[in-house]
């Protein structure tokens, strides 16, 4: 009887032992995931702040090159517009000095020798003076682009215009005011009315459009090979 009481109660603490090393295994098992769940929260937190974070420094850092893009605009556009200035005042220029094609309204004066005499180049200055009197702003004669530095001369019994020989009938053609140009021209004891006492066939036609060809830009009529700029 005493064997037995022995054995049941040594089988009583075993359970009793096997029972609470179970229960403080489960119970720090369960500390440890606790730990580390709360662990993981943490990390996850810290994740999602980095990413809030990154995500506000992508941003600041877009919007700094959304600035950078409009300034490159607002520039590329300030260019652009210097440019096409720069591109106007140069074509302004080259109209200026005959060397563009031109057309517009004005006057288209044919001069034929008369029977008393021939037309000289004196002839061919004093109408092109008496236009520019007048405000003409573009002539040409048989289409040879007269400039400021256009040479007109007498070479037997016809005229040297820019270094070519021209035959009669003479064709000045003007750009600007018809009616002025043809009121100089035909003032009393002007122009036209001495080309009548020399037997010239003189006629005048306004048009609405004329045009006029540009100098040869060749370096036979504007030479500015010997010029320097003056600084």
């Amino acid at each position: 009887m005493k064997v037995f009481r022995t054995i049941a109660l040594t089988a009583v603490c075993l359970v009793l032992g096997i029972m609470m090393a179970w229960q403080f295994r489960s119970v720090k098992l369960n500390q440890v995931l606790a730990q580390y769940e709360k662990k993981n929260i943490n990390e996850i937190i810290d994740e999602l702040l980095l990413v809030k974070k990154n995500n506000e420094d992508l941003k600041e850092r877009l919007q700094e090159l959304q600035r950078e893009v409009d300034a490159f605009k607002d520039g590329e556009t300030s260019i652009r517009d210097k440019l096409d200035a720069l591109q106007k005042e140069i074509l302004i220029a080259r109209i200026k000095a005959g060397l563009e094609t031109v057309k517009g309204p004005g006057l288209i004066i044919t001069i034929e020798p008369g029977t008393v005499k021939n037309v000289e180049d004196r002839h061919i200055e004093e109408i092109l003076n008496e236009l520019k009197a007048s405000d003409v702003q573009a002539i040409s004669v048989n289409d040879e682009r007269i400039v400021a530095m256009s040479e007109i001369r007498n070479a037997g019994d016809y005229i040297m215009i820019n270094g070519n020989q021209l035959v009669p009938p003479y064709t000045i053609k003007a750009i600007g005011q018809a009616d002025n140009m043809e009121r100089s021209l035909k003032l009393l004891g002007g122009v036209l009315e001495k080309f009548e006492l020399y037997g010239f066939n003189v006629t005048l036609k306004k048009e609405e459009v004329i045009v006029i060809p540009a100098v040869r830009d060749d370096g036979t009529v504007i030479r500015i090979d010997k010029l320097t700029p003056v600084q």
